[in-house]
């Protein structure tokens, strides 16, 4: 079971368990939000791309999903002992531009769970 929010952009339909940006932002509160999740994206995607020029493994990983997660766990536990140990993090790790076909159809639960975050972080 997972508590808490995986954190998505435009192409994916806002769900009570997934927050994507307002698509439209009408107020301040709202572009806020967009910009803290944009910023929370980007740290996340960066942190992938280190991960993935680390281990190269990573790349075009096609297993199941539960293996998945044990591969990445792994990865990430011994990128953090890289750390500890100040190994050196790769020079090049790219970013590369998603390929976005937004989805607009936002489920309505999704939306009232971001607008409540949104009310009670951004107002």
């Amino acid at each position: 079971l997972f508590d808490g929010l995986l954190v998505g952009d435009q192409t994916y339909a806002c769900q009570s368990f997934l927050m994507t940006p307002y698509p439209d932002p009408e107020t301040k509160p709202q572009h806020d939000f967009n910009m803290a999740l944009s910023q929370t994206r980007l740290k996340i995607d960066t942190t992938f791309a280190i991960l993935k020029a680390r281990f190269n493994c990573l790349h075009d990983l096609r297993v199941s999903p539960e293996r998945a997660s044990q591969i990445v766990g792994a990865c990430v536990i011994l990128h953090n002992i890289a750390t500890i140990r100040k190994e050196r993090v790769p020079n090049e790790y790219d970013l590369q531009p998603d390929d976005i076909d937004p989805f607009t159809q936002d489920h309505p639960a999704g939306r009232a769970v971001r607008d409540a975050i949104t009310a009670e972080y951004f107002t």
